[in-house]
């Protein structure tokens, strides 16, 4: 249908015409039984699924291969064939020599192994460090910034700045709660796009100028204070079961004290850097560290509207 005037009917013999409201739900409902005999954790999303396993002995690696089979017979069965050159072996560990190198196929085609991929729009690492996500990005918002800087130049400073804001600061943000950054020249790395964009929405490239000052002219927050505010939000949506994440093995809320409410929760333990600046444990700290009148905010929207002034006036 164009402007009201219907095109004559055709019957459609197979698939559905691409772009329909129902098209998304009948692919869901095509491929949700592909996890059914599947021994190892699986994970969908749209198109894409992830399956892992914990790999203790060579058991584990049988069955995750017997797994892989699983779906590669699933995808022949019902004609929906993975994309093999998109598929590939990433292994996750914190020993300082790498576990041996495991082979895998699927269907007849030798697996690669990677020491890094991403998952949607995450890029993952074996050693659980943020460097290549890091890269990757910078480099996305740093070549996207530039587009905006030939094309918007000549325009009116608050339009740079809603360029900056809606097409450039995603990139640096998406998924933020998940890879928060603790390393300080990643962090730095982060930042010098913002400052970029600062100066060049107020025209300011003397060395001597303090970028610091113009981003507090323009209002913007840090990017790593803006993560951490992406974090607490998620934590208030996950206690308050708005994110579909279970807290249940993370909730290990401590006996109200006189400086603890029954909001205040157990700092979580870890003997590795990647643990320890993870979700869970780091947020638990920043959580803690929030007034009560904060915490208890009856919805997200007001939750969200109090805890930048709330984080200012705790520094």
């Amino acid at each position: 249908m164009v402007n009201g005037a219907q095109s004559s009917r055709f019957p459609v013999s197979s698939g559905v015409p691409e772009g329909t409201v129902l098209g998304p739900l009948l692919f869901l409902i095509y491929i949700n039984d592909n996890f059914l005999g599947i021994d190892s954790e699986i994970r969908l999303f749209a198109d894409d699924c992830i399956l892992y396993r914990e790999i203790c002995n060579s058991c584990d690696s049988a069955s995750l291969q017997c797994d892989i089979n699983k779906l590669c017979a699933w995808s022949y069965k019902w004609q929906m064939s993975f994309t093999v050159s998109k598929c590939c072996i990433l292994s996750i560990y914190r020993k300082r020599t790498p576990p041996p190198a495991l082979n895998y196929t699927l269907g007849n085609t030798l697996l690669s192994v990677v020491n890094s991929h991403s998952y949607l729009g995450v890029t993952v690492s074996s050693d659980l460090r943020w460097h290549e996500h890091v890269n990757n990005v910078s480099a996305q918002a740093t070549k996207t910034l530039s587009f905006i800087r030939h094309n918007v130049y000549c325009c009116p400073p608050y339009i740079k700045a809603t360029a900056y804001i809606s097409v450039v600061r995603p990139h640096l943000e998406y998924a933020a709660a998940a890879w928060d950054l603790y390393l300080v020249g990643d962090c730095k790395q982060l930042e010098k796009v913002q400052r970029r964009a600062a100066r060049f929405l107020k025209r300011d490239c003397r060395s001597t100028a303090s970028v610091s000052s113009l981003i507090s002219q323009l209002g913007w927050q840090s990017l790593s204070d803006r993560r951490r505010n992406s974090r607490l939000s998620l934590m208030y949506k996950s206690l308050h079961g708005l994110a579909g994440i279970s807290t249940s093995p993370f909730r290990c809320s401590s006996k109200p004290t006189r400086s603890a409410d029954g909001d205040t929760f157990c700092v979580l333990s870890s003997r590795t850097d990647p643990y320890k600046y993870s979700f869970y444990p780091r947020t638990v700290v920043d959580w803690n560290a929030l007034p009560a009148s904060v915490k208890s905010r009856p919805s997200i929207h007001s939750f969200r509207c109090v805890i930048h002034s709330s984080l200012t006036n705790s520094i």
